[in-house]
């Protein structure tokens, strides 16, 4: 192990628990939130140096970030400079911002560096994160729902990077239904076929691989009965409950889910249980792959005690 920089790290938590009903003609309700965030960057690497790219360190961004070009649309006809920043492109493709300096007269002084000067540290942790519980309860019944929350921050999708089902242009499309431009569809979220390639892949196509990681999702209701006493009493039971829960029965808000379908939630660090090869993220950075994804579960269950 080794000593590869200083780094800085600041956060805060906040919880707020609460009784509003307190048996007020029968009923009663409890409700909770937590509510956290944390930052941290580097403050320095012990070579010196400010930046390393193989590792996607840079002096004052935070420890886990992506080193990438930064989509911004698709190429459009009628789109300024395209030939001089997209020599022998053409519209449909995937635009990329460009950082570099600009002549006189406005033009760009040299074409996107997609590979090099043209790569942006893409932050991924969120702003700030959370979870909310709450229970209602009326005479025997009671129901809790419990959720969570993410604001910010960038989700990696490696089923949508380079090599991904949706980004091959060798055949693989006519599988599936995909939004792609054309001249008819000039709002596509995916690019025209046949522009620039890399391989069987559009250009830049590993930037499709990238998502806002906001979220706002339900992880579980249960709804309960416990019977009275007295009504047990005579079979020598003490206490009797049966519940039924769900969990993950659905997402209330989340660019990934609208786009996938899935569960945005991560659960593997870098290309462990990716879908392919993506060579955009380090094993530092949790990613949606070909690994299970979070699942909706039934369950019924029974609190008997004698």
């Amino acid at each position: 192990m080794a000593n590869v920089g200083e780094t800085q790290n600041k956060g805060f938590e906040l919880s707020l628990n609460g009784v509003i009903l307190d048996n007020l003609n029968g009923w009663t309700w409890e409700a909770g939130i937590n509510l956290y965030a944390n930052s941290n960057k580097l403050l320095a690497l012990a070579s010196g140096v400010e930046k390393n790219e193989g590792n996607a360190w840079f002096v004052g961004s935070p420890i886990n970030v992506i080193y990438a070009p930064k989509k911004i649309g698709l190429w459009q006809a009628g789109d300024p400079y395209m030939n001089i920043l997209e020599p022998g492109g053409n519209a449909g493709m995937i635009k990329v911002e460009y950082t570099g300096d600009y002549n006189p007269d406005g033009t760009p002084t040299r074409a996107i560096d997609g590979g090099g000067a043209d790569r942006q540290v893409i932050e991924v942790d969120p702003n700030f994160q959370g979870g909310f519980n709450t229970r209602v309860g009326y005479k025997g019944f009671d129901l809790t729902v419990i959720g969570a929350f993410k604001s910010g921050g960038t989700l990696v999708s490696s089923l949508y990077a380079a090599n991904g089902y949706l980004n091959m242009l060798s055949g693989r499309r006519g599988q599936v239904n995909v939004d792609y431009w054309t001249e008819e569809n000039t709002d596509a979220k995916y690019p025209k076929p046949g522009g620039i390639q890399s391989g069987d892949n559009p250009k830049y196509g590993n930037t499709l691989a990238l998502f806002d990681a906001s979220y706002l999702k339900v992880r579980a209701i249960t709804l309960g009965y416990t019977f009275n006493q007295k009504a047990i009493k005579e079979l020598g039971i003490q206490t009797l409950r049966l519940y039924a829960t769900v969990q993950n029965p659905f997402v209330l808000f989340s660019p990934y889910t609208n786009e996938s379908g899935m569960d945005p939630e991560t659960n593997s660090y870098g290309e462990e249980n990716s879908a392919v090869e993506t060579g955009l993220v380090s094993n530092r950075i949790l990613t949606i792959g070909t690994n299970s994804p979070t699942t909706r579960n039934y369950m019924v269950g029974l609190n008997l005690t004698f």
